[in-house]
């Protein structure tokens, strides 16, 4: 029985979304690591995340630079360093008790994996579009999005991309291009604002991560990177950056060549930035803790160390912990304390000091542990790792520093990051800084816009094998999209929700369907149906936004405070999802959407509170249906499916 189109649209959906954040989730366990496949292993070996390892073949170990890298690099450097923050055990949002900052990454990648995966593995449909110049108004929401559907027909089926690599290296005029390359980016503008928008403002955890971003900022070495790359000699200007971020200058290093030491190498530049960023996180989060030590209302002595110790414990100890609250119904706390045969009697009171204590805690060690491995590991697997980048690169650097003026790049990227830090920053106190909207990031992105158009211009005018080498690659990267089974026909017009299907893999799935008993199939059919419904309903919201952006865009106006762009509510998914203990001694397990979980999470390391949840109960978008019946049955044929499929280059 073949599925209609809506149906496996929508189970093509479901499917490539719980597997995406199954997949990057499992990044952070060493036996998906050490059974990744390639390029992180050999060719032959299954890999135990087809979906991402897919993704890396098809577009990132081919980039320019990368593809030349020697296999040492991947199976040996990023194999380790990754299996190296694997062992060092970090802690999960459940025991914390709110939404961490790389819970908030990860669900990111997550969210652009799902896409991403969805276009390479089903292809983009493809319709018939006419060659002749259109006009498009970028006042005219319709025309901008119509504008993003013409653009990736003629990327994936035409000859766009000839045709803007040859302007690009004419002008850095915007209005130099053709109306539909002006149209698009004035919608990728509007998609990059919404995604910036979202992790720095909307997101609880973005107040917390603009901290650390500002400090980076600041401590990186502006003025001297900008007068290296001044240095007219290519190999000179390139042996004084790696001098200056890589080398390793203190009393270590001499009394390790004379073998008075064992001890690691001290830091460079670099990791000094690492370490110093997530070292004032850590002295905060220390202040904190020792207050509740001594906080007369505290728990007692022998609980506090029990909490303390548990971070420390054996992953296996962990997952026990884990499993036994969510089974039992308990709080995390409850569990540890009657593991180590602690007293589980306390107040109410107490029980929330326990909790906070516990989530200061596993801070405190996951930022250990982060700068351990990236700054003190031995061997230094960070270090070696830049250095063969800087290796393969070589060629590609020094054609960049003959074309551009890289010290002025420089400069707007500082620009751009002190305007960004500026825009994002909520003090609390001022409802007109409260008032943060999208169009205010649009009118940020488009103010910068011009440094990245004269980037790209220098690079493809001056740059011949710069020209040469992306061209390259983006046709390459295009071909990835292509549908590619005869049976496919063009539409006539675009594609509305269900017409796409699921491309090239529409006959796989379809068969897992036929497969299953009528019971089962009937079960499937009302979940795919209702999440089509789903779907619809989220294009529409994102379409209305969408219309307001671009109304307001030419304007003063900051009306917009969630933007458009659907793999927005589908980040927001994976963190709505995502288990958090009880918030009680015994209750129910909370999920990363409940109330009391976005107000712990915006608790930043000094105890303060950053941000707003108001953005999040402003979103009207619909919440995702219940699919467990179409996960159970069919997503363990659908791996298989994608393991089949590691094999076949596109």
């Amino acid at each position: 029985m073949t599925l209609s189109s809506t149906r496996l649209y929508a189970l093509f959906d479901i499917l490539t979304h719980h597997e995406a954040y199954s997949e990057t989730k499992g990044l952070t366990e060493l036996d998906t690591i050490t059974h990744f496949g390639h390029p992180l292993g050999d060719k032959s070996d299954q890999p135990s995340a087809p979906l991402i390892q897919a993704l890396i073949e098809r577009f990132l170990v081919v980039l320019p630079g990368l593809r030349d890298v020697p296999r040492n690099f991947w199976q040996y450097r990023i194999k380790e360093l990754f299996s190296a923050l694997a062992r060092a055990d970090l802690s999960e949002s459940y025991d914390k008790g709110s939404i961490g900052i790389r819970k908030t990454l990860a669900t990111a990648c997550a969210a652009i994996v799902e896409f991403c995966a969805r276009g390479s593995l089903g292809g983009y449909r493809k319709r018939e579009f006419t060659k002749e110049e259109q006009t498009y108004d970028l006042a005219n929401p319709e025309d901008v999005a119509k504008a993003w559907d013409d653009f990736l027909q003629q990327i994936v089926y035409g000859d766009l991309i000839d045709r803007f690599f040859a302007k690009a290296a004419t002008t850095d005029q915007l209005t130099d291009h053709e109306p539909l390359v002006q149209a698009t980016h004035e919608y990728m503008l509007i998609i990059v604002a919404s995604f910036l928008h979202y992790i720095l403002v909307i997101s609880p955890r973005g107040q917390s991560l603009l901290p650390l971003l500002a400090r980076t900022k600041d401590l990186f070495p502006w003025f001297l990177v900008r007068q290296t790359l001044k240095i007219g000699n290519a190999a000179t200007m390139l042996n004084g950056l790696v001098r200056l971020m890589l080398a390793k200058m203190n009393v270590t290093t001499v009394t390790q060549w004379f073998g008075a030491t064992k001890s690691d190498r001290g830091m460079n530049l670099l990791q000094q930035i690492i370490s110093t960023v997530l070292g004032w996180d850590i002295s905060e989060l220390k202040k904190r803790a020792a207050a509740v030590e001594k906080d007369k209302t505290a728990p007692t002595k022998e609980q506090l160390r029990c909490l303390k110790e548990y971070p420390s414990q054996s992953t296996e100890k962990h997952d026990e912990c884990r499993k036994e609250s969510t089974q039992a119904s308990h709080s995390i706390v409850m569990v540890i304390l009657g593991k180590s045969s602690c007293s589980t009697d306390m107040s109410e009171q107490q029980y929330k000091i326990s909790l906070d204590y516990l989530a200061l805690q596993l801070a405190i060690r996951d930022r250990e542990e982060i700068v351990k491995v990236l700054c003190h590991h031995q061997p230094d697997l960070l270090t070696s790792s830049v250095e063969d980048l800087v290796k393969v690169y070589e060629p590609i650097i020094r054609a960049l520093h003959n074309a551009i003026d890289l010290s002025a790049g420089m400069s707007d990227l500082q620009s751009f990051l002190h305007d960004l830090v500026e825009l994002s920053q909520l003090t609390g106190k001022s409802t007109e800084k409260q008032a943060i909207s999208v169009e205010d990031y649009v009118r940020l992105l488009r103010k910068h816009q011009g440094s990245s158009h004269r980037f790209i211009n220098q690079a493809l005018k001056n740059g011949k094998e710069l020209h040469q080498w992306y061209l390259g690659y983006a046709k390459h990267a295009a071909e990835q999209y292509r549908q590619t089974k005869d049976d496919v026909q063009p539409l006539k017009d675009s594609p509305e929700d269900g017409d796409a299907a699921a491309g090239d893999l529409s006959k796989q799935l379809s068969d897992l369907c036929s497969a299953l008993s009528d019971q089962d199939r009937s079960a499937v059919y009302s979940e795919l149906d209702a999440h089509a419904k789903y779907l619809h309903s989220l294009n529409q919201e994102s379409h209305q936004r969408l219309q307001k952006v671009v109304q307001n865009s030419g304007t003063e106006k900051s009306e917009i405070s969630y933007g458009p762009g659907t793999f927005l509510a589908k980040w927001q998914a994976y963190i709505n999802a995502t288990a958090i203990t009880p918030a009680t001694a015994e209750g129910e397990v909370r999920h990363g959407g409940s109330d009391s979980v976005q107000e712990a999470t915006r608790v930043d390391v000094d105890g303060s509170k950053k941000g707003s949840a108001l953005p999040l109960r402003e979103n009207t978008d619909p919440l995702p249906p219940d699919v467990d019946d179409t996960l159970r049955l069919l997503r363990p044929g659908f791996r298989e499916l994608l393991v089949s499929l590691t094999d076949q280059p596109k």
